[in-house]
């Protein structure tokens, strides 16, 4: 396990060779155990040999990883109890990934992506990949229909998909160059070419800088006053002196102005839920100070969100807080990392 600064970018890792495979693997499922459901394709393998390092970019994370073939799900009670709201670009160097009972592959110079919002159930066949991890509030704004992006196959033979390979390839070559500065400032365009490549073609709003310097404006706008009773299409279109149809249009990826305050204020009424400061405080009470006056359309709405029940959120907040509260957590950085981009 190794956790060092790396040209100015943190950069943590993990790396099982030498370990007897049981022990290995066991390393390897503690670390991911609260994402997925790891199976060893293996009862007792002699050697699990795990290669993993991360790069800490700002709110985003660059990483390689080397692991044997192994059974991997993310199921709703996974998504429940970390609450990560993320996309997963893995880029296949060799190696295969496909579901575990039929249906398209992934191979070598192909891209695949996950929605950590949505369930998955995966086999793995000795995987060399550069994975990139974005949350959903850097990369949604710019695609179509965000939500149907899960399991998304981008192929080698595709133009931007090969644009986009090429990009994360020279960009996890160059990072012991870098600065964190730098690649930083690299960020915005590997948000672009991403988009482009899941939406399958260059959107105007990605050709326009005006158009999303405004969505981003605004965004940050609502963000700052999510909480706020007044908070709606009307008062921001007249905020930003624009028509609501303009406005409409600038999140219509987002399903429209109230559908994406209604997602931002769900998804913190779920951090509330699982965090323990909160455990005194009801869930009806912690709806309505977020600006949901009927438990009933609430508890709809959240479920739909994010396919549990608020009560099993916070049920599930309960049982993470006494796991977290034993002693020697021995975690490597880029694991805490990854709890963290909730």
């Amino acid at each position: 396990m190794a956790e060092h600064p790396h040209s100015g970018i943190p950069h943590s890792g993990l790396d099982t060779r030498g370990l007897p495979g049981k022990q290995a693997f066991t390393l390897w499922q503690e670390h991911l155990s609260r994402h997925y459901d790891l199976r060893a394709q293996k009862e007792y393998p002699q050697a699990f040999d795990v290669r993993a390092n991360f790069w800490q970019l700002g709110n985003v994370l660059l990483s390689d990883f080397q692991v044997p073939s192994q059974d991997w799900s993310r199921s709703r009670a996974c998504i429940g109890r970390d609450g990560m709201d993320l996309f997963m670009v893995q880029l296949y160097r060799k190696g295969w990934n496909g579901p575990r009972d039929s249906g398209t592959m992934a191979r070598a110079g192909d891209i695949l992506i996950f929605d950590m919002a949505q369930p998955s159930d995966r086999r793995g066949g000795d995987n060399d990949t550069l994975t990139l991890f974005l949350p959903r509030s850097l990369l949604g704004p710019h695609l179509k229909a965000p939500d149907e992006h899960n399991l998304q196959l981008l192929s080698s033979r595709d133009p931007l998909a090969a644009l986009l390979r090429d990009h994360l390839v020279g960009l996890h070559a160059r990072l012991p160059e870098m600065s964190l500065d730098q690649a930083q400032a690299v960020f915005p365009a590997t948000v672009q070419l991403t988009a482009a490549a899941l939406n399958g073609r260059v959107r105007e709003e990605q050709a326009s800088g005006v158009r999303m310097a405004m969505s981003e404006r605004i965004g940050s706008y609502i963000n700052a006053h999510i909480l706020a009773p007044d908070l709606n299409p009307e008062t921001i279109a007249a905020r930003f002196g624009m028509t609501r149809r303009n406005l409409g249009y600038l999140f219509e990826s987002q399903g429209g102005v109230a559908a994406y305050i209604r997602q931002k204020r769900l998804s913190m009424i779920r951090a509330a839920l699982s965090d323990p400061a909160h455990k005194g405080q009801s869930i009806e009470a912690i709806a309505e100070a977020h600006g949901f006056n009927h438990y009933r359309s609430f508890a709809l709405a959240f479920q739909r969100q994010f396919g549990v029940t608020p009560r099993e959120v916070r049920a599930r907040g309960v049982e993470r807080q006494a796991l977290s509260s034993t002693p020697g957590d021995k975690l490597a950085e880029w694991a805490r990392w990854i709890r963290s981009m909730t």
